[in-house]
């Protein structure tokens, strides 16, 4: 731990560089997205420092930053930025583990940073989840066309995501390495998740099949991702999401229930979820499955279940009975920082 001592004007910069440097990136070996989602929040904080403040990001150190400060910063992303809770949640969460850091740095800014991680979250009102069924899987699959490129890689896609449960940065991710063909020519994908951390997805032979056709087709080497794009090196999030959502289109002229669903790449998560969850798979080997770090995460689904369950006891007949924008452009090395990351 580091030696007690007083802290200096610019050592709110210093910390926030070893934040994201040793801890996040270092020791915790976090996702990229979440290093973004942590980088974005600080900008937005600096913004808001200066705006709402008057206080230049090189002059921000950690004797003006406190729970007040944080409060408030919350309800400039609600009011003004027109953020939605869950996202407002994800900036305070970014903010109070740079906290921890920092009491963990210098003891004498425990009492600050344990406000600070005591601000509550906003109570989001769960909504059910959403997943697809074996026709409306089996619809968007019809919908690709096979017969050009892209439509092959999407048809692979949605093989990919449906079959694995992955989340979309980690598809995106995916190289001819990790695509690991036993002799008998099933396939296992190895996948790096949050936090770094490695697993290993079993494929149906119809999808090692197709992606061994796939990786011949293109010549796909070892260092080359799996799913390029048009003139990039690999699909985007965003890139997924287009193609999802013109595949969707296409599909509800034939499968109208899609019409009702918002289809997102982590739908077909949900998805995989829940079609091992009324195999009969238990909770726990799920978890693994989804790389869950705690079982209470993979639990919705259980829950998700039983809603689908009662839904289809009330089709049953009972027996009748008597009953904005930048107004300072800083240059402070501090964002200049962010900014490299």
């Amino acid at each position: 731990m580091r030696a007690v001592s007083a802290m200096k004007s610019n050592d709110f910069q210093s910390l926030l560089q070893n934040f994201f440097l040793k801890w996040m990136m270092g020791q915790k070996k976090v996702s990229p997205s979440t290093v973004q989602t942590y980088k974005d929040t600080f900008r937005i904080l600096i913004k808001y420092m200066y705006d709402e403040h008057g206080v230049k990001p090189g002059s921000i150190n950690m004797e003006v930053i406190n729970a007040d400060i944080i409060i408030g910063f919350t309800h400039y992303l609600e009011n003004n930025r027109k953020n939605k809770y869950k996202t407002v949640n994800n900036r305070l969460a970014a903010i109070k583990s740079f906290m921890e850091y920092v009491s963990y740095e210098y003891p004498e800014y425990s009492g600050t940073a344990q406000k600070i991680k005591s601000i509550p979250f906003r109570k989001i009102e769960k909504k059910e989840i959403c997943y697809l069924t074996k026709e409306e899987m089996d619809s968007l699959l019809n919908s690709c066309e096979t017969e050009n490129s892209e439509g092959r890689r999407d048809y692979l896609m949605l093989l990919i995501l449906y079959n694995s449960g992955m989340r979309v940065s980690e598809m995106i991710s995916i190289q001819g390495k990790d695509a690991l063909f036993s002799d008998n020519g099933k396939c296992h994908l190895r996948i790096m998740g949050k936090g770094r951390k490695e697993r290993n997805i079993p494929l149906w032979r119809t999808t090692s099949d197709c992606l061994a056709d796939f990786m011949y087709e293109y010549g796909i080497q070892e260092d080359d991702y799996l799913l390029s794009g048009r003139n990039v090196k690999h699909l985007t999030r965003s890139g997924v999401r287009y193609r999802i959502d013109r595949i969707v289109k296409k599909s509800t002229a034939i499968c109208p229930s899609l019409n009702n669903k918002t289809v997102t790449p982590h739908v077909f998560r949900h998805s995989t979820a829940m079609s091992l969850l009324q195999s009969g798979i238990d909770i726990s080997t799920i978890a693994i499955w989804l790389g869950h770090e705690s079982i209470e995460t993979t639990h919705k689904y259980m829950v998700a279940d039983i809603k689908l369950k009662e839904r289809a006891l009330n089709k049953l007949h009972e027996p009748e009975s008597n009953e904005t924008d930048y107004r300072y452009q800083a240059t402070d090395d501090i964002l200049q920082f962010l900014n490299s990351l």
